[in-house]
């Protein structure tokens, strides 16, 4: 009974909070009752389609095919490590930086054990019948027709068959990706326990500066490990976190270059910078993206190396160049914000000009306007579904490529393949938005 009166107390504030913020007017308890009502039947709506009427099928057994596409399986190894790397850096900033250490622990062995656990005893299969049927005409004749009919075969487990699906598939049951997975889930509990363990020196700068070191060579560490493979290999979300990794990095390096170019004393590094600026945000990225599709040697020697340089690589550069013009304008709103007193410190401490930038300045504005830059960046990875209007092969596109050569079994799976896409998408997105709340929380965006 007593250890009932925490939780009936905690209930009935919540039931006070709700009185008084949703039921306290006549208007806002009609509105209240009218969104219930909707939310209520929209969620049974969405949970009957998934739980009961969509065609998970067609997902499970592409599921390879949504993350990496064609990528040879013999060089698997290479975005394995890259997995491995991600894992234990993500898990050792959880530890130092993050919150309590039990419910993580619990929300990751949870995971495991669903996803580690869904494809015992379930078999997904195509099952190809030879058919002949005959066909008679308006006239008379009869015509045999033959061929072969394919169909989806469910041997389900103990899982049913959207929960597997939904799940995408992950681990298999047994064989070196369900292995695999599993190391995955032990580094980010052991990395988190080990990030818990230096926690003592966390305001050690070498310790900050080794973590930050490392998350910034994260991304030419992945990409290095792709030399060997060609890229006309790299595919599916694979390629969309490629691109939007590389273009991520250096339109940040680019940004802040070029927000402190427009603020240059020199006039001509000034007007470059603001001539940059404003032509490249004349025009969306797609045109961008046409443009160095299209590219041959209209632009003389220059034009003609760059249109012999991979389409992936040249994607790659329009988003570097692209996002870097508006996170130059975002810079440069955190440089304005900045009092003119800081200035006026750091010139009477002695400091030269990349100094005063790179010690005073650019970290107070950068912490300015942190939101707006996740935001960039956000808006940046939705670009990456622009890859399929160049002819490459993305998580968008391979969706459509699916539906286009599985029509026969595919059974109107329309909703369900795009579902996924969405997904993935909705993901890293809403990953970048959790990673920017705890940059503003842990930097106090906003306090002074």
């Amino acid at each position: 009974m007593i250890g009932a009166l925490p939780n009936a107390s905690a209930l009935s504030r919540r039931a006070a909070h709700a009185r008084a913020r949703l039921f306290n007017t006549r208007t806002n308890t009609a509105l209240s009752i009218v969104a219930i009502v909707v939310g209520g039947a929209l969620a049974f709506l969405l949970a009957r389609f998934i739980l009961f009427e969509a065609n998970w099928g067609l997902v499970a057994i592409n599921r390879k095919l949504f993350f990496v596409g064609s990528y040879p399986p013999d060089e698997a190894f290479r975005i394995w490590i890259a997995v491995f790397i991600t894992a234990v850096l993500a898990a050792l900033s959880y530890g130092l930086w993050g919150g309590r250490l039990r419910p993580y622990a619990i929300a990751v062995g949870v995971t495991a054990l669903l996803i580690l656990t869904l494809g015992l005893g379930t078999e997904l299969r195509i099952e190809e019948r030879q058919y002949t049927e005959e066909i008679q005409s308006a006239s008379g004749q009869t015509t045999t027709v033959s061929g072969i009919e394919r169909e989806l075969v469910f041997d389900r487990g103990w899982a049913p068959t959207w929960l597997y699906a939904v799940s995408l598939g992950l681990a298999l049951p047994f064989g070196a990706p369900w292995l695999l997975m599993a190391a995955v889930f032990a580094l980010l509990v052991v990395g988190a326990m080990a990030g818990r363990r230096l926690t003592r020196w966390k305001s050690n700068p070498i310790l900050l500066q080794s973590i930050g070191a490392a998350w910034v060579l994260l991304i030419p560490v992945v990409v290095l490990l792709q030399v060997g493979v060609g890229v006309d290999k790299w595919e599916s979300a694979f390629l969309d976190l490629l691109v939007f990794a590389v273009g991520g990095f250096f339109s940040f390096v680019i940004g802040v270059f070029l927000a402190l170019g427009r603020r240059s004393p020199y006039r001509a590094i000034s007007v470059a910078s603001v001539t940059y600026i404003e032509v490249v945000r004349a025009a969306p990225l797609l045109v961008w993206l046409l443009f160095a599709t299209f590219l041959e040697d209209e632009l003389g020697p220059v034009g003609e190396a760059f249109s012999n340089i991979s389409l992936t690589y040249r994607v790659m550069v329009v988003f570097a160049f692209f996002g870097g013009a508006y996170i130059a304008e975002v810079v440069r709103g955190g440089l304005q914000s900045i009092p003119r007193g800081q200035y006026e410190a750091a010139d009477a401490m002695g400091l030269s000009p990349v100094e005063k930038y790179a010690v005073i300045i650019l970290p107070q504005a950068i912490r300015a306007v942190v939101p707006a830059i996740i935001g960039r960046f956000i808006a940046l990875w939705k670009d990456t579904a622009l890859l399929a209007a160049v002819s490459l092969v993305n998580t968008l596109e391979k969706a459509k490529k699916v539906l286009g050569s599985q029509t026969d079994i595919a059974e109107g799976a329309f909703f369900e393949i795009y579902i996924v896409v969405g997904l993935v998408y909705w993901l890293v997105s809403y990953l970048l938005s959790r990673l920017g709340g705890a940059a503003e929380t842990r930097l106090r965006v906003g306090a002074r």
